[in-house]
């Protein structure tokens, strides 16, 4: 079977308050300096290099547009109305920063921006005795107790990591007393993990023989769950540009801002796939439903226990298993971010700030699946595979604080 890529996630966390009561302990110990830096005629600074600007915020991003449907829902009655469902995600709030540097002169601005979200949303459904859960991530040959593809329950989880690197230089494009406007290019790496895992069950077989004494005397005989996994990790580089707007509303105090960016990336992704899924066979031939062979059956006393006897105590449940991996699949992908907000300066030497911002990463993971089969034993061999993109865009409010040193 094929092993997954995709490795937990184990940094050191660090509370928000905490991160905060740093930032701010770095401001008191960088800010006096500025109260007794001179001046010139030009209003710049006299060390000739410019100023640092530190900027830390959390945004409450909220993942959505992944794909990563696990079952379709039938409806006996309205056969066209299957409908699709898939993972429901919270918005988490998660740090974004930035640190670098405006140079004197109007020379330019060189900033550095992290990110770094991780999620997990589960999804489940019963219905015991009612089929109705299609299987979507099992490979469908023998998928369900009566090898439709379709199960009475299920349950799954999802879990994402992103990781967000951008190093940018900017320059004022524009100046007057309406709005300012910068341009920005520069370099940018992501990392984007995502893991999804269900499983598939028949709570309540419909089938006459599979209820006792036949599950109690053949335990074994008991449908089995059945399980998928899928799982992708990307990582890319390249560039990226942009531009943002201030527009000044009250002096230097008060202000809205926005901001439009574009990266091209290129990049691999390591990606698997995985499924297991289960069968009846009677002396090696494979059963077909509703298993008459399993009522055919008696039970007998044996030196003082009862021992059920006949043609189903021959019977066995086999596990078909298929499993399909790829190390390196060369991907190129885009990201395109938009956001506006405000800000208000109330010191001379700190910002704070808060708006509404969207990125969408386009095609930073890729859903593979064995396509044509041949069946080996209880293993599927993998002649030839569909891949299939997946996207993801983040969006939500921010808010943060900035200093000037």
């Amino acid at each position: 079977m094929a092993q997954k890529p995709v490795e937990g996630n184990s940094r050191m966390k660090i509370s928000v308050g905490t991160k905060f009561g740093l930032v701010l302990l770095l401001a008191g110990l960088l800010i006096p300096g500025s109260f007794f830096a001179q001046e010139d005629e030009t209003g710049e600074d006299d060390t000739g290099w410019g100023e640092l600007i530190a900027e830390y915020g959390t945004w409450a991003a909220e993942p959505g547009g992944i794909g990563d449907n696990v079952v379709s829902i039938t409806d006996p009655l309205a056969p066209f109305d299957d409908t699709l469902q898939g993972f429901s995600r919270d918005a988490r709030h998660e740090d974004y920063s930035r640190v670098g540097a405006e140079l004197a002169g109007n020379r330019g601005r060189l900033m550095v921006t992290w990110y770094a979200h991780d999620g997990d949303a589960r999804i489940s459904g019963r219905d015991p005795g009612n089929f109705i859960f299609g299987q979507l991530l099992s490979l469908q040959l023998y998928a369900g107790l009566s090898n439709d593809g379709l199960a009475d329950a299920f349950e799954a989880t999802s879990t994402t990591a992103l990781r967000d690197l951008k190093i940018e230089y900017s320059r004022v494009a524009f100046s007057n007393s309406r709005m300012i406007g910068r341009w920005n290019i520069g370099f940018r790496k992501l990392k984007f993990r995502t893991d999804t895992d269900a499983t598939y069950y028949a709570l309540v077989p419909t089938f006459p023989a599979f209820v006792p004494p036949l599950t109690t005397g053949l335990p074994d005989l008991t449908p089995r769950p059945e399980t998928a996994s899928l799982a992708s990790a990307y990582e890319g580089t390249g560039l990226t540009g942009g531009l943002e707007f201030e527009a000044p509303l009250w002096r230097d105090k008060f202000s809205v801002e926005g901001s439009i960016g574009v990266s091209l990336l290129d990049g691999n992704v390591e990606t698997g796939y995985e499924s297991s899924n289960h069968y009846y066979t009677l002396l090696g031939v494979i059963l077909d439903p509703p298993y008459d062979e399993l009522a055919d059956y008696v039970i007998t006393n044996v030196g003082g226990t009862s021992v059920l006897v006949g043609t189903a105590a021959s019977v066995e449940q086999e596990t078909l298993d298929a499993g399909l991996r790829s190390d390196s699949i060369s991907r190129s992908s885009q990201v395109y971010e938009l956001s506006f907000g405000a800000r208000v300066r109330p010191l001379r030497f700190m910002d704070v700030f808060g708006g509404y911002r969207v990125i969408h990463y386009g095609g930073v993971g890729v859903d593979l699946r064995p396509r044509n089969i041949t069946i080996v034993g209880n293993t599927v061999n993998a002649t030839d595979a569909s891949e299939t993109d997946r996207s993801a865009t983040y969006r939500g409010f921010y808010f943060g604080v900035g200093f000037h040193f």
